[in-house]
């Protein structure tokens, strides 16, 4: 298994935001000498959630201030970009951090940064698929293109300069829980992003669906990789792991709070919602525990098929030094018992038969159990 760190630089009581974002890069170079592989910068704009809104230059600043660490987008939002501009500066930015840049897409899922930007929820697959395509073609193509889409329109002939380093070009990730995600995650080759919120029937859903496109594409199924999402959190025992649950619930309520466009005033609304999971049932899909008990846990994610782990430790505003605690917990005992740990070699010819579900099963799946529940 391979572990990153993901961060979106939360802000829960508007801390001085040059403190917030140099305590998380202080994390990130920790995890880079404690033996993680990489990190993953998301995008978010307009609200204490994620303070996040320019993922490519926090991607620079963060390769600057590494050496070994693979840097990563998680995600770009395509449909808020214009992709030719997009292109250029990802070609340029893995220039300069030396071919260490990998980049996460995605259509995004929050009305409340779509708006902001003019574009709709309806029409962001379109747009992102749009998007990509033309990305594609500017690091790929030395010979100028034009381009008629629904939305990206490019009428006049166009070579884009520099490409990336990195050949045709820098690996891609995508986030999304659609079977439409999956059809373009295997036409293009990327991995998928998951979220350990979304327990052992999701992953299992999603990778399942990811190998039924590859097979209608004539590719491969085996060694397909798949990356997980966890909010996460190591201690010298369960319990005072489980002592930070509040700052995961703040982080939960917040990103609900989104989708409902309940902000005001740039602050989410994190009261407690009806349905909400008590403390044990959402303790299950939390990676929260002594570095014994998160070692089984990520050993049961990788029977689901998780290959790429990226560990979410800067959440609802949790203390930076718990944080360093748990970078470091990891680094001296989790990441070495994991390393050699990959999924089932028999996983993806056991999945290719399973029959295919829809999007809309494919979300549902979420209500499945968690990587704890599942028998070893």
């Amino acid at each position: 298994m391979q572990f990153g760190l993901f961060y979106e630089w939360p802000n829960p009581d508007l801390r001085n935001w040059k403190t917030l974002y140099g305590e998380g890069v202080e994390e990130i170079q920790y995890s880079e000498e404690m033996g993680f592989d990489y990190c993953l910068i998301a995008e978010h704009h307009f609200s204490n959630y994620g303070n996040s809104p320019a993922p490519l230059l926090q991607a620079l600043h963060i390769g600057q201030q590494t050496n070994r660490l693979k840097i990563a987008t998680g995600i770009l939002v395509l449909p808020i970009w214009q992709p030719l501009r997009l292109a250029e500066e990802v070609a340029v930015l893995d220039n300069l951090i030396d071919g260490r840049f990998i980049c996460g897409v995605g259509r995004g899922y929050q009305p409340h940064e779509f708006g902001w930007f003019g574009v709709t929820v309806p029409e962001s697959r379109q747009r992102f698929s749009e998007s990509l395509e033309v990305m594609i073609k500017a690091w790929t193509q030395d010979e100028s293109f034009t381009y008629d889409g629904e939305y990206i329109k490019i009428p006049n002939e166009v070579t884009v300069w520099p490409k990336p380093q990195q050949k045709p070009h820098p690996p891609l990730w995508l986030a999304g829980t659609s079977v439409d995600s999956m059809q373009l995650a295997a036409k293009w080759d990327m991995m998928p992003l998951t979220t350990g919120l979304l327990g052992g029937d999701g992953m299992r859903a999603h990778l399942a669906s990811l190998i039924h496109a590859r097979m209608d594409l004539g590719k491969s199924i085996h060694g397909i990789d798949l990356g997980m999402q966890a909010i996460t959190h190591v201690a010298e025992t369960d319990e005072q792991a489980r002592e930070q649950i509040e700052y995961a619930r703040w982080q939960n309520r917040a990103g609900r709070a989104l989708g409902r466009l309940a902000v005001t005033n740039g602050r989410v609304d994190v009261t407690p919602y009806e349905g909400e999971p008590d403390d044990d049932r959402f303790m299950e899909r939390l990676y929260f525990g002594s570095p014994e008990t998160v070692i089984e846990k990520f050993r049961r994610a990788a029977e689901l098929g998780v290959t790429h782990v990226s560990c979410w430790s800067m959440f609802g505003g949790i203390d930076h030094e718990k944080i360093m605690r748990s970078i470091r917990l990891m680094g001296e005992q989790v990441i070495p018992d994991l390393k050699d740990v990959h999924p089932p070699a028999g996983l993806a010819d056991e999945l290719a038969k399973t029959p295919r579900v829809t999007t809309e099963e494919l979300q549902a799946a979420r209500s499945g159990p968690a990587p704890s529940d599942v028998p070893p």
